[in-house]
């Protein structure tokens, strides 16, 4: 983790920057809230009220009800602020205020927050399209970083409570995110593949050793995303290693492409039970040079600045829309 956090600020140093720079480009990105620590507090913003579906008469089940630091169960955009300084922007679509929706948990990567995360997946919106929560968490620091061991049981334990609280469907509850945040989703799909249907980690730090004792303890669809010219978390060190130790421990079959152009090709690997593995490979890269394909192949985050994720290339899949629609894909059998 220290030599990932000293690659990308020593690129940045090359390029003339500073770390005031990547403070203020972390933090005025997507305007998460300051974290801290203390009691759990919560903040709500832009809501729209609805009904909860509280239960009435004729034994009725009981709607939402707040749980832990989720104090607010309406539908609308809220930011919860909780023990352990992760801050929690979370979109509850009006379809999903009676409960029955899915859940999507996307964790953004290093030096970013939960609103530049979504510039690279758009999921808000794709969760109110599609009948989805999405929970969005910033972590802790002025440069917020993900440490695995601390903060992955932190992020769970809230989003299990908001599964709760909102009464969301147990089969559609997936898991995502990009560089330290796909490693974050490696992590919970090694710990907790009975919660989580399906995942998808995108230009990811590894996050599962897929040996005794940290094994998943079922087989999870993954679609796994990442770039052939990532700087930052190198295609060969990275990617192919976590790939790797999934097909063998999931002895998965010879891959199949099924879908490919000048720019991408992507395998499908399937296990004996028709579990699948995706894995999209790509040529594209961002505007800021020495990120290169360390990007959201799609992403409206598009820039000269080296905290602009986005892949400048044109004509790049949109993997927001990809994952999305691998979720939907795959609910929990």
């Amino acid at each position: 983790m220290k030599t990932y956090a000293y690659m990308l600020l020593s690129a940045l140093a090359a390029c003339g920057g500073s770390i005031a720079e990547v403070t203020s480009s972390a933090a005025g990105t997507g305007g998460a809230a300051t974290t801290g620590g203390g009691s759990p507090s919560t903040t709500a913003s832009s809501s729209t009220h609805a009904s909860t579906g509280a239960g009435g008469s004729g034994g009725a089940k009981p709607g939402p009800m707040p749980k832990g630091c989720i104090t607010d169960v309406t539908a609308g955009h809220h930011t919860f602020m909780c023990d352990g300084g992760v801050t929690y922007e979370v979109e509850v679509p009006t379809a999903c205020a009676a409960g029955g929706c899915g859940l999507v948990l996307d964790m953004h990567g290093y030096t970013m927050n939960a609103g530049q995360e979504d510039k690279g997946t758009g999921l808000r919106a794709l969760g109110q399209a599609h009948g989805y929560v999405v929970v969005q968490p910033t972590a802790p620091g002025a440069l917020p970083s993900w440490d695995q061991a601390t903060h992955a049981p932190l992020v769970y334990a809230f989003t299990s409570d908001l599964a709760a609280a909102l009464i969301t469907d147990p089969k559609r509850a997936h898991v995502t995110g990009f560089s330290q945040g796909g490693g974050m989703t490696w992590r919970m799909i090694c710990a907790h593949a009975d919660f989580f249907a399906s995942a998808a980690p995108l230009s990811g730090l590894t996050g599962c050793e897929f040996m005794a004792p940290n094994v998943p303890s079922r087989e999870v669809p993954v679609m796994q995303v990442h770039g052939h010219k990532d700087n930052i978390l190198n295609f060969a060190a990275y990617a192919v290693p976590q790939r790797d130790a999934a097909l063998v421990s999931w002895k998965d079959g010879a891959g199949a492409v099924f879908d490919t152009d000048a720019g991408h090709k992507a395998t499908r690997y399937t296990t004996a039970a028709g579990t699948p593995f995706e894995f999209w490979e790509h040529d594209y890269a961002a505007g800021s040079g020495f990120l290169g394909g360390h990007c959201f192949p799609g992403g409206a985050d598009i820039g000269p600045s080296p905290f602009q994720f986005g892949c400048a290339d044109m004509g790049t899949f949109d993997v927001g829309k990809l994952a999305m629609q691998f979720f939907l894909d795959h609910p929990m059998k």
